[in-house]
């Protein structure tokens, strides 16, 4: 998934003086207003107020644009000699008198301002921005950017999976929008929602809302959550009363929610679900090879209780199987998934007992195991369950992973999306494969910082840091890598931030922070005041 602009167009407010300084618009359209910038060997150098970062990759910023302080401007021509004698200034790409300049900064000040109130005034989940659509309605305190970003994604797959399973809601539910609401931090979205640790986002079908969180430093693992939850929205749309079972429903809402999004030629949002899991398919190659894979029989009779993160990987594969291995398959699967959610009469359902927090009459339709096995032999055309087993498991164990671009994938999944805390065996393979990936050409900020994560959860800590000072010095516009090598600098911030701790670099009655780490922080702040402003502002509270 990649990075759009939409997710990073937030203003920057400085947190250096209200005064305006020269200008910087990044490649992802980020606007930074440092304190100067020069142009040096090809490159430039940056002037922040907590330290000065040298860009030698130009390809990194759309504009650089010089404004009042011309003391050590040089001019480019005779006409820019002139103007200067002069006394004018170059501001936004054109010259003008100073007292012309004074009234820009005076109303660029008052739109900061409004700017500024504007998040201020959203800031509490009291005051967040709404934003109604077609099949939605949409609640965020992240910003107005990305409250349009979600609504845009959200009604782009609702318009891909009506297209493919034809969703045809009942009277009530077609005149119902689903609530989304999304909170800028995963604190709050514990303390509001009520999620638990490892939750990143659910729908709740009882209260018909989707809730989530926005990831700053990882936004496509925000849209792979919010795409997997609206597929079990989706599906409570088609059928309220089906109570799925769980391999399928898990597997499904996995399978579409993995989608590459990008933008068109037009500037159009698509959405191509499917993508490639390389730890789910690394899961069940190294089962099967040891012997210890799960059979499709028992993958149909599975009960919630048995469904682990091991049964999940065989059947997110066998349904990647059934879409990517042979189009008469993808056909079959698509037929038996609309069959069954709309109460096709070629499928026999049972009434049985539920949680009323799943109905409140206390019952749901389901189709039995024996019942989904019948209608998926018959749709695939095959005679045995055996003969479809052993296409399924061919067809992952022909998959193929050993290619830089694909070892980097595999890992950097397994780090961002699943975590590796306590779980030193994943720590390891996911080290190997970083280590095969970097070592075969994938030299990029994100490849270094993604070995760092892996480095500290080892206890590698001079090693990650050495990895997070590559990253920084490919990508030194990064705000998340210069806040992960401050974090490498001083290993304990993170938690006590966490924590509610206070404390500045001198504080006696805690750590003291180093000055290199408390100037990556800043310049972390500097470049991203949305996501590492409020952090940065409460390390430095008296």
């Amino acid at each position: 998934m990649k990075l759009r602009c939409a997710l990073a167009t937030a203003a920057l407010i400085s947190l250096a003086s209200s005064a305006l300084a020269d200008r910087v618009i990044t490649i992802e359209n980020r606007v930074l207003e440092p304190k100067k910038v020069r142009e040096k060997d090809g490159g430039y150098v940056i002037e922040f107020e907590h330290g000065t970062v040298v860009l030698r990759d130009k390809s990194l910023v759309k504009a650089v644009e010089i404004e009042g302080d011309m003391s050590d401007y040089v001019p480019a021509n005779e006409d820019e000699r002139q103007k200067l004698a002069q006394g004018f200034v170059r501001y936004r790409g054109k010259w003008m008198s100073k007292s012309a300049y004074g009234d820009e900064l005076r109303r660029k000040a008052e739109d900061s301002k409004k700017r500024a109130d504007d998040i201020a005034a959203h800031a509490t989940w009291d005051t967040a921005w709404t934003k109604e659509t077609q099949h939605f309605l949409f609640q965020s305190n992240t910003s107005p950017e990305l409250i349009e970003h979600y609504a845009d994604l959200l009604e782009g797959y609702y318009a891909l999976m009506d297209n493919r399973f034809d969703i045809k809601p009942g009277p009530l539910l077609r005149r119902t929008k689903m609530a989304v609401k999304i909170f800028k931090s995963k604190k709050e979205f514990q303390k509001i929602a009520g999620a638990g640790s490892s939750t990143l986002g659910y729908f709740d079908r009882s209260n018909q809302v989707l809730c989530l969180f926005h990831n700053y430093a990882e936004p496509s693992q925000t849209e792979w959550v919010a795409l997997h939850e609206c597929t079990h929205l989706l599906t409570y749309l088609i059928d309220p009363q089906y109570f799925p079972q769980i391999w399928l429903n898990e597997a499904v809402a996995d399978y579409f929610g993995s989608s590459d999004i990008f933008l068109d030629k037009k500037g159009k949002l698509v959405i191509t679900p499917g993508t490639l899991q390389n730890d789910r398919v690394l899961t069940v190659q190294n089962a099967i090879k040891d012997g210890k894979d799960t059979s499709l029989d028992t993958l149909f009779d599975i009960s919630r209780e048995d469904f682990d993160g091991f049964q999940y990987a065989h059947a997110w594969s066998f349904i990647y199987f059934l879409n990517n291995s042979n189009p008469k398959y993808k056909k079959a699967f698509d037929r038996f998934f609309k069959d069954l959610y709309t109460g096709a009469k070629r499928i026999k359902y049972e009434r049985l007992a539920v949680d009323s927090g799943f109905d409140k009459s206390g019952t749901a339709n389901q189709a039995t195991p024996q019942e989904i096995r019948r209608v998926v032999l018959g749709d695939l055309g095959v005679k045995d369950i055996a003969t479809i087993e052993k296409e399924w498991k061919d067809f992952i164990k022909e998959i193929t992973l050993e290619t830089p671009e694909q070892r980097f994938k595999r890992a950097y999944i397994q780090v961002v999306y699943r975590g590796l805390w306590g779980d030193s065996k994943g720590a390891e393979q996911a080290l190997e494969d970083l280590n095969f990936a970097i070592d075969g050409g994938i030299k990029t900020a994100r490849a270094y910082s993604t070995r760092a994560s892996v480095l500290r959860t080892l206890d590698k800590d001079d090693e990650a840091k050495a990895d997070m000072e590559k990253a920084v010095e490919l990508e030194p516009l990064n705000a998340r890598y210069r806040w992960d090598l401050g974090q490498s600098m001083f290993k304990g911030f993170a938690g006590f931030v966490d924590e509610g701790w206070s404390f500045t670099s001198d504080q006696k009655d805690g750590p003291k922070v180093p000055a290199d780490a408390l100037a990556q922080f800043g310049l972390a702040a500097e470049l991203d005041s949305e996501s590492y402003g409020p952090l940065f502002a409460k390390l430095n509270k008296e």
